[in-house]
């Protein structure tokens, strides 16, 4: 050892200020290098025979038990010495240096993924014994500090950026292993909250809170009016029908018998849809980001349950005490985003607490949205209830009946039904449009439609859609003499039309143009008093006042582009409605990061869901660093072609669709009404906005009384008697 310390480091003469020679050392470091590589493949070779197993016996009972750590280090030490030492040499050295224990990434960032990815606890106890991952316990904790990491970034940021909160509730079972009469088991019913902030847009001005308090009081005095409605649909009419015309285009292009892919002219500017109204902007700089607040077992049942739910999410928020609270009331506006029934409730806590002391406990703070993936649903549920229909008839019923579509003939709130029914309602709308298509353009398959230029295939769909797919077209059908009129035509053109403006409003959600959701209102509103929906028309009619009389322009703007739709990915075409993200994180919190044992209370989940903002990231990492994230996130969704085909020729057997004089149909139940023609005579009648008008016609305060901030709560009581 002293030679060689010799030859490869050379020794000198003590004091001197000479260069050390470099003697042989790259020369010794290159021989050892090469030799330790040589002997341990040599080594690993030999070793490789006396760990093979036979295919036939390798999961048989006795080979598997045989596998013992002792066995397997008995043959190494013997058949890799070498191998052996150094291996034994490095496991005692990372374990004398106790930074390894604690300070490893990889076993963090391993323990915390398969954490919520179903490792059981001794799953977990078994890999930190092989040294692959931190302890349970470690991490268990670990996800208390990264919950409360998540709480203080999200308390900051939201100073800072544009922000706003959604909150919906979650119905959990909670086990038990030993039930006791204060140990037992329940299914737990509270509430998930979201906070989405937004970094590259500012906030709104101090200046806004007190102009949304002005402009109230000025709008609660000019409601809007019939003429005031019928004009936005009027005005909005042509931007909505050419969206339209784009969607009965695009049925036709992703038609199998097209094969647009093979269409020469598909880069056609013809083809492509027309500009949005008003796009939200894409890109990794404008993505969400959502932080989940801690989940408590506080229902919404109840006006006072949403009064204990605001107070706990703005003490989770560092909003609790009376300096934050007065700076709330004066400088701050929130967004809160909900299903109608949270939105509902919210307003009648914002009427209830109006003649309240001040800003803060009279909510004048706070902007109320609706959620509009619910509006989708409650719109796709009235096409439902419009067009259902017998089985012997051509409505809903016997499409679903034909394509053995089950559990879809009653609407229901739970489970897949919405997706089921949405899936439906687009085969359906296909069938129809791509009949259309051939009576429109006078050929006989859909194949020859190819030979057409894109810009005739465009003036096609404007003909389809004006005369098979719109108000006017039913028009042109009401004035014919009795007759010459044909009924099941006309509803035909009713379903087109309207199935055509659902497709358009969710085309437009997910694709983030604003401007062409806010044009869909005012017909959503006549849908929905015409189709007796009156929660969600009175829901409509307050989001269109704030817009038009009761928000200041910034405070329009802040609710059309930061609390309608969010984007965590920044992808085009990749936003969804703010309550639909809700929805998804919910299921985040049931099903994707749940966690399961006899400790799990709400109280846990409080400290745990406030952390699955760093597990989703670090599960997303570990996938695309591991490679496994190619296998996908989404299930593969069979060809609709069979069920589309199917109806196509059912319709072509009945020959409904085609003009015949005099044709009725048969069935009352058959017979939809249009309900967007019922909303424009209702609207005409004074019962429904009188009644509306009647319901906000109610005084608010405007005085500011407040405690003395320095002192508490009962202090603060006296210091106001």
């Amino acid at each position: 050892m002293v030679l060689d310390a010799k030859i490869r480091i050379p020794p000198r003469t003590q004091g001197s200020r000479k260069a050390r020679p470099q003697g042989a050392s790259a020369v010794m470091r290159s021989f050892c290098l090469d030799y330790v590589q040589k002997e341990t493949s040599r080594e690993l070779e030999q070793l490789a025979p006396e760990l093979e197993s036979s295919t036939e016996i390798d999961v048989e009972k006795e080979t598997l038990l045989h596998t013992t750590f002792d066995s397997l280090s008995e043959e190494m030490k013997k058949s890799t010495p070498m191998l052996w030492t150094l291996l034994s040499t490095l496991t005692s050295r990372s374990h004398s240096r106790k930074s390894n224990k604690h300070k490893n990434p990889l076993k963090k960032l391993f323990a915390i993924y398969l954490k919520f990815k179903g490792i059981s606890a001794k799953g977990f106890d078994t890999l930190h014994a092989l040294g692959l991952t931190m302890s349970h316990k470690w991490t268990s904790n670990t996800v208390e500090r990264i919950s409360a990491n998540c709480m203080a970034e999200v308390t900051e940021l939201i100073r800072k950026h544009v922000w706003l909160i959604s909150y919906d509730n979650i119905n959990i079972p909670f086990r038990v292993f030993s039930q006791r009469l204060d140990n037992q088991g329940e299914f737990g019913s509270g509430t998930a909250a979201t906070v989405y902030v937004k970094k590259n847009v500012a906030p709104l001005s101090k200046e806004a809170n007190k102009g949304l308090r002005e402009q109230r009081a000025k709008g609660l005095e000019n409601p809007l009016t019939t003429n005031d409605i019928l004009d936005l649909a009027t005005r909005s009419a042509p931007r909505l029908q050419q969206h339209t015309e784009y969607h009965a285009l695009r049925i036709l292009l992703a038609a199998s018998e097209f094969n647009f892919a093979t269409y020469s002219e598909k880069d056609s500017e013809e083809l492509q849809p027309p500009p949005p109204i008003n796009q939200l902007p894409c890109g990794a700089e404008n993505r969400t980001l959502q932080y989940l607040l801690g989940s408590v077992g506080t229902p919404e049942a109840s006006y006072e349950d949403h009064q204990k739910l605001i107070i706990e999410w703005l003490r989770q928020l560092g909003m609790d005490n009376e300096q934050e609270r007065q700076r709330l009331a004066s400088e701050i506006i929130i967004a809160w985003c909900g299903d109608q029934l949270t939105i509902d409730r919210l307003r009648g806590l914002y009427k209830l607490h109006a003649e309240d002391e001040n800003s803060f406990e009279r909510q004048d703070y706070g902007v109320l949205v609706f959620g509009w993936f619910h509006c989708l649903m409650a719109f796709a549920n009235s096409l439902h209830k419009q067009y259902l229909g017998t089985t012997q008839g051509r409505g809903l019923r016997q499409a679903f009946t034909l394509l053995e579509k089950r559990g879809l003939l009653k609407v229901l709130t739970k489970g897949p039904f919405y997706h089921d029914l949405h899936e439906a309602i687009e085969e359906i709308a296909a069938a129809h449009i791509l009949e259309d298509w051939l009576i429109i353009s006078g050929v006989d398959k859909i194949e020859e439609l190819r030979n057409y230029s894109p810009k005739r295939l465009k003036t096609l769909s404007q003909k389809l859609v004006k005369n098979r797919a719109s108000t006017e077209g039913l028009v042109l059908m009401d004035i014919k003499p009795e007759e010459q009129k044909d009924e099941q035509l006309r509803q035909v053109i009713m379903w087109n039309r309207d199935v055509l403006q659902y497709i358009a409003l969710d085309h437009a959600i997910r694709s983030g143009d604003v401007g062409l959701m806010e044009n869909i209102l005012p017909h959503l509103f006549l849908r929905f008093i015409g189709g007796g929906n009156g929660k969600y028309a009175n829901e409509i009619l307050e989001l269109l006042q704030g817009l038009h009389r009761e928000w200041t322009p910034e405070v329009s703007n802040f609710v059309r582009h930061h609390c309608w739709v969010v984007n965590s990915s920044g992808k085009p075409s990749k936003f969804c409605a703010v309550d639909q993200a809700q929805e998804h994180n919910i299921k985040d919190i049931k099903v994707t990061y749940r966690s399961e044992g006899p400790n799990v209370k709400w109280e846990y989940m409080k400290k745990l869901h406030p952390a699955i903002y760093v597990i989703r990231a670090v599960s997303e990492h570990v996938e695309k660093e591991m490679g496994t994230i190619s296998r996908g996130k989404r299930h593969a969704i069979p060809t609709r072609d069979l069920d589309v085909e199917t109806l196509r020729k059912s319709y072509r057997e009945a020959g409904y669709h085609i003009f015949t004089r005099g044709r009725s149909i048969e069935r009352k139940d058959d017979k939809s009404e249009d309900y967007s023609e019922k909303g424009i005579i209702k609207l005409h009648k004074p019962d429904f906005l009188n009644r509306w008008k009647q319901q906000r016609a109610f005084p608010r305060a405007t005085d500011e009384i407040w405690g003395d901030p320095d002192l508490d709560s009962s202090e603060s009581e006296v210091s106001r008697s």
